[in-house]
């Protein structure tokens, strides 16, 4: 047989050979096929680098190994992987990396099938624990733990105790989520969505469904498509610190949602929105200097203002304006100088361009 000496370990990891170990998987392992590709590739190289580096050392798999591992196949048993499936995989794996080495090390073989039984026993009690957890707590109890946790009101006990079932790693770093579906969307498939998406390695993800909406922890930004509805996310936190991270995650989403914003969305990625939804005094004085006077006009008015925010929406480039507007150049140079005219706003000045941003945005969102 081949073995894997230190070099080829590194090998068996790299983009090439990682793929083509992965494509034997979900050739093998059907139940896999919901598991997005990416994070197929995510989780087995993760595997493949704690079996490498046991053997490689000559030792059983360390406690943050085996609970790095405990919380991969607690996330797949979430999305329904049945156990078997879960130590097919990881079969699989060890014995494609292991083909594709150079050299011929039997002990190291051996080496790495101990690695296997080893989490393959702990996996077995994780599961376990998953699927108790799964029949003793219905979706009432699961969203009273997800909401606990992110209102800090769960004492650290029972927080520690109750994170394993659900793939989270005491000592990980994690992002609360807040979610709300689209107009006619699914709750429950932008739930699916962020579960499937949010994991990462060395982490875990739980969602549930409160008061219509989704709460939850991801362990990396999750993916959701824009006509799924909009997820905001906090900033990254440990399980004892999750009551900001959430707070800065509703806020997200209240700003993002006021804006008609959608996708994944962080407060770094609404800059000014934020102030413009709170900062409810300076953003009526904007929009009654640079949008009353529009009004009075009537229907040319709107004409104006469409065409400002337009204009802004494209850098204040006139040709690219114009276009999107379908009128001429000079059309639209004549409106921008009417607007200047009409509220004395010099859209050539940084200043200005700021106020009457912020004027249109404060609009939009009064609405």
């Amino acid at each position: 047989m081949r073995g894997i000496n230190a070099s080829a370990g590194r090998r068996f990891t790299g983009t090439g050979a990682l793929e083509a170990i992965v494509a034997s998987i979900r050739d093998e392992v059907p139940e896999l096929s919901e598991i997005p590709a990416e994070e197929l590739r995510r989780i087995t190289r993760a595997e493949l680098a704690r079996a490498q580096a046991a053997a490689d050392e000559r030792r059983a798999p360390s406690t943050a190994e085996l609970d790095a591992s405990a919380a991969v196949t607690a996330r797949l048993a979430r999305t329904g992987v049945p156990l078997e499936a879960v130590n097919r995989w990881r079969r699989i794996a060890v014995r494609r990396s292991f083909e594709a080495g150079e050299g011929d090390e039997v002990a190291r073989l051996y080496r790495l099938w101990d690695w296997s039984d080893t989490v393959a026993t702990r996996a077995a009690a994780t599961y376990l624990q998953v699927e108790a957890d799964l029949q003793d707590r219905n979706r009432d109890q699961s969203a009273a733990f997800v909401r606990g946790l992110l209102e800090g009101t769960l004492p650290a006990a029972e927080v520690q105790s109750r994170a394993a079932a659900y793939g989270l790693l005491p000592s990980g770093s994690y992002l609360a989520v807040r979610g709300r579906p689209g107009p006619g969307g699914d709750v429950r498939h932008l739930q699916r969505a962020v579960e499937l998406s949010g994991g990462g390695e060395g982490g875990g993800t739980v969602v549930a469904i409160v008061e219509g909406e989704i709460w939850g922890v991801v362990s990396r930004r999750a993916e959701v498509d824009s006509s799924d509805g909009v997820v905001a996310l906090g900033a990254p936190a440990d399980l004892g610190g999750l009551r900001d991270s959430f707070g800065l995650a509703s806020r997200a989403l209240e700003t993002a949602a006021a804006f008609g914003l959608d996708g994944v969305v962080t407060i770094d990625d609404l800059s000014l929105r934020l102030a413009i939804l709170s900062e409810d005094h300076l953003g009526e004085r904007l929009v009654r200097r640079y949008l009353e006077p529009l009004r009075e006009l009537g229907e040319y008015g709107a004409t104006l203002e469409h065409t400002v925010r337009e204009y802004l929406a494209k850098g204040l480039r006139v040709d690219a304006s114009a276009k999107a507007l379908i009128v001429h150049p000079n059309t639209l140079r004549h409106r921008i100088a009417r607007f200047e005219q009409l509220t004395g706003a010099n859209l050539r000045r940084t200043e200005d361009v700021v106020e009457v941003w912020w004027a249109l945005e404060r609009a939009h969102v009064a609405r």
